[in-house]
């Protein structure tokens, strides 16, 4: 007579299984044994492909793409011109010597800022769309920094005389 599966409840493991019903304790347990390993194997096909989609995934994203407004904020053109407009412009630098940021008032009813007198009116927008601060001291210079390499010295004309010896 020819063995036939039938179907057999294994309560451990919660599950149906196809087996002989005429094996031996030695056979069933090597048939456990054998589903385990072939579990495990696969378990482990299925974590080393989400590994590598992971590390792949990681390697594609890490990517640093710069923006224009950041290339201009962390390399600077110095110009030592700057640095003499700056001594001509608030020859205390950022602070006055009360420790305030340096502010003077124009007769247009405008606002100039900082060691490089940046006027809030005309300049205030595009620093915050930079993301500069004009009270703070490195936003200050590299607002500066801005103009002058968009709009050369022009912007500080009025001082001319001054920084340009």
């Amino acid at each position: 007579m020819k063995n036939k599966k039938v179907k057999v409840t294994e309560y451990w493991r919660k599950k149906s299984r196809y087996i002989h019903p005429n094996m031996t304790k030695w056979q069933l347990f090597i048939y456990r044994v054998k589903v385990f390993f072939k579990v495990l194997f696969w378990g482990i096909v299925v974590m080393a492909v989400l590994i590598g989609i992971y590390e792949l995934g990681a390697v594609t994203s890490n990517k640093v793409i710069y923006t224009k407004q950041e290339v201009i904020k962390e390399v600077p053109i110095k110009a030592p011109i700057m640095e003499r407009i700056a001594k001509c412009e608030s020859p205390t630098g950022h602070f006055g010597k009360n420790g305030q940021v340096a502010v003077r008032g124009n007769d247009n009813h405008t606002v100039d800022i900082g060691s490089r007198q940046i006027n809030s009116f005309y300049w205030g927008a595009k620093a915050t769309e930079l993301g500069y601060n004009l009270w703070i001291e490195k936003d200050n210079i590299a607002m500066g920094d801005w103009i002058y390499q968009n709009y050369g010295t022009e912007p500080w004309s009025s001082s001319k005389k001054c920084w340009n010896k």
